[in-house]
C-alpha cells in the first residue's frame, strides 16, 4: 500500500480541498469497518491522510518534511480521533449513525404583483406572510419566563449521546441525538405557555422587497433567513419571492422592447403626419412615414425597459394599422372614387343601395 498521502486517496498534488474532500468521502463509503471490516486498515490510513491534507498548514508542512513522523500531525490519540475525522468529513454517518447537522427552517415563497411602471423605475414593496418565528414570550427558550432551565439529566446538557461498541480492531464510538431532549440539551420544569413549550409559533410576518428595475414576470429573488425559522441553534429558512407582472393593456413585452398598436387614419397613412402615442414617460410625438401600411413597424429609441443587470433601455416599437373610414359622407364617396379613377381604377361601391346600384348601371355611373 502507498505512504504517500496524495497516493493514498489518489489525487494530485496540487488538488484542490474539494477534490480531497470528494477522494476521502468515496473512499470512506468502501472501506469503513462498518460495510468493509477487511478494509479497517485501510480505512485507517487514508483518513489519516485526510485529516494532514484537508489541513492547509498540516498539508505544507507535509509537502515540506514529508510523513516520516506521524506522531507529528496529531495521531497520538488513537482510533477515536479516526471516526472523528469521518464524521466531520461527512456530517452526518452515511450508514445509519446519530451524527447530525445543524437543523435548517422551511423556505417559504411568496408571490408579488407589480407593474409594468415598476418593471422600469424599480422601488420597494411591502408584503405580508406567515412565518414560523421564534416565541415572542420565551424567546425560543422553550420555557416560562422565569422557570429554570436544567441540564438534561440523560445527556448532561450535550444534546448527543455517545454509545461504544467493540470491534476486532479496538472500540469504536458513534454519536446520536439525545431522544429525551431532541438535541437541546435542557430539561425545561414549566414550558411555555404561549408555545406550549415548542419555542416557535406562527405569525404574521411584515417585510419590505426591493423590486429589480428590468425584473420579467415569473423570476424570482431568494430573501436569506427569512423562511421559517428552526428553533435555538438552527438556521432560518429563506423566502422566495417570485414577480407577478401585471399585463399592461396598451403594450406587449418582449425583453426590453414594448410594442404598441398605433391607429392612423387613411389620408395619414397615404400623406404622413405626425401623432402622439403613450409610452411609459409619458406621451410622445411619432413622425408617420408617407405611404405608410398597415404592419409597419416604427421605433422610439429608449423608450422601452431597463435590462435586469443595468443593460440600457430597450425600444418601443409602435405597429401601425390603418384604419378604414365607414359611413361615407357623399362627398367623401366622390372624393373617394375620383382618387380611385386618378389611379387608373374601375371601383364599384358595395355601400349604397339595391335601387342605386341598379341607377348607376343604366346611367354608367
Amino acid at each position: 500500500m502507498a505512504n504517500d498521502f496524495y497516493e493514498l486517496l489518489g489525487v494530485e498534488r496540487d488538488a484542490t480541498q474539494n477534490d480531497i474532500k470528494k477522494a476521502y468521502r468515496r473512499l470512506a463509503r468502501e472501506l469503513h469497518p462498518d460495510v468493509n471490516p477487511a478494509g479497517a486498515e485501510q480505512f485507517k490510513a487514508i483518513s489519516e491522510a485526510y485529516a494532514v491534507l484537508s489541513d492547509p498548514e498540516k498539508r505544507a508542512r507535509y509537502d515540506r518534511y514529508g510523513a516520516d513522523d506521524p506522531q507529528s500531525f496529531g495521531f497520538g490519540g488513537g482510533w477515536p480521533n479516526i471516526f472523528e475525522i469521518f464524521n466531520a468529513a461527512f456530517g452526518q454517518n452515511p450508514f445509519g449513525g446519530g451524527f447530525t447537522t445543524q437543523p435548517q427552517g422551511r423556505s417559504l415563497r411568496h408571490d408579488l404583483t407589480v407593474e409594468l411602471t415598476d418593471v422600469l423605475h424599480g422601488g420597494s414593496r411591502e408584503i405580508e406572510y406567515d412565518r414560523v418565528c421564534l416565541c415572542e414570550r420565551c424567546d425560543g427558550s422553550r420555557a416560562e419566563p422565569g422557570a429554570s432551565i436544567e441540564a438534561c439529566p440523560a445527556c448532561r446538557g450535550h444534546g448527543r449521546v455517545r454509545q461504544t461498541h467493540n470491534t476486532f480492531l479496538g472500540t469504536m464510538s458513534t454519536v446520536s441525538e439525545c431522544p429525551r431532549c431532541r438535541g437541546t440539551g435542557q430539561h425545561i420544569t414549566e414550558p411555555c405557555s404561549a408555545c406550549n413549550g415548542q419555542g416557535l409559533v406562527r405569525a404574521r410576518q411584515t417585510t419590505t422587497v426591493e423590486i429589480p428595475p428590468g425584473i420579467e414576470d415569473g423570476q424570482e429573488m431568494v430573501i436569506a433567513g427569512l423562511g421559517d425559522e428552526a428553533g435555538p441553534g438552527g438556521r432560518p429558512g429563506d423566502l422566495h419571492v417570485r414577480f407577478r407582472v401585471r399585463p399592461d393593456r396598451r403594450f406587449a413585452r418582449r425583453g426590453r422592447d414594448l410594442y404598441y398598436t398605433a391607429e392612423v387614419s387613411f389620408p395619414q397613412a397615404a400623406l404622413g403626419d405626425i401623432v402622439s402615442v403613450p409610452t411609459l414617460d409619458g406621451d410622445q410625438e411619432l413622425r408617420i412615414p408617407a405611404g405608410s401600411e398597415t404592419g409597419d413597424e416604427l421605433r422610439l429609441q429608449g423608450h422601452g425597459l431597463p435590462g435586469l443587470r443595468g443593460a440600457g433601455r430597450g425600444d418601443l416599437f409602435a405597429i401601425l394599422r390603418v384604419r378604414t373610414p365607414k359611413n361615407l359622407t357623399e362627398r367623401q364617396r366622390e372624393l373617394l372614387m375620383e382618387l380611385a379613377r386618378e389611379e387608373g381604377q374601375r371601383v364599384r361601391p358595395q355601400d349604397r343601395t339595391f335601387f342605386e346600384r341598379v341607377k348607376d348601371a343604366f346611367t354608367g355611373g
